[in-house]
């Protein structure tokens, strides 16, 4: 097995169990925790594919601003009972079938591009990857926008509670 491969691997491995972490963790903090470990896997996956400038914005952005800013939210507003942070489950079959349709709907739309996805080491500036996210991914990139947005939209119907 060469060194690409175990690197392969182990982000892959991290970033599936952080993954799973972050769904299934009752405790937020713990949670918070382990999206942190998400992003930071998300930006060595960048570095895997020789794109440093992702790399870093996505160090600074997602974890040094947004992982922060979901911190600070979660000690100033989110307590239960005895002070503790902590949720109550809210799986349901439902959402679980429109999470898998939707990372169905991702796989397949990046299925015809995936083998041309590595590393060309003279493209590693911030317009090569410009270019390649505007012209021949333009319709992946807004696709991934648009799967944003829904989970945007789930994320502010489940913190929304009942309200009745």
């Amino acid at each position: 097995m060469s060194t690409s491969e175990l690197v392969f691997w182990f982000l892959a491995g991290v970033t599936a169990l952080s993954a799973v972490g972050v769904v299934f963790q009752k405790d937020v903090t713990r949670m918070a925790l382990s999206l942190g470990a998400f992003l930071l896997s998300v930006a060595g996956w960048f570095l895997f594919f020789a794109q440093a400038f992702l790399a870093v914005a996505q160090v600074f952005v997602y974890v040094g601003g947004v992982l922060v800013l979901v911190i600070f939210a979660i000690m100033l507003l989110h307590r239960g009972e005895g002070g503790s942070t902590g949720l109550e489950s809210r799986h349901s079959i439902d959402a679980a079938m429109v999470a898998l349709g939707l990372f169905f709907i991702v796989g397949m739309t990046f299925v015809d591009v995936a083998p041309t996805l590595t590393a060309v080491p003279g493209q590693m500036g911030s317009e090569a990857v410009g270019a390649q996210l505007l012209s021949g991914m333009l319709v992946h990139f807004e696709a991934i926008a648009v799967l944003l947005l829904a989970a945007l939209t789930a994320v502010m119907a489940i913190s929304g509670g009942d309200r009745s």
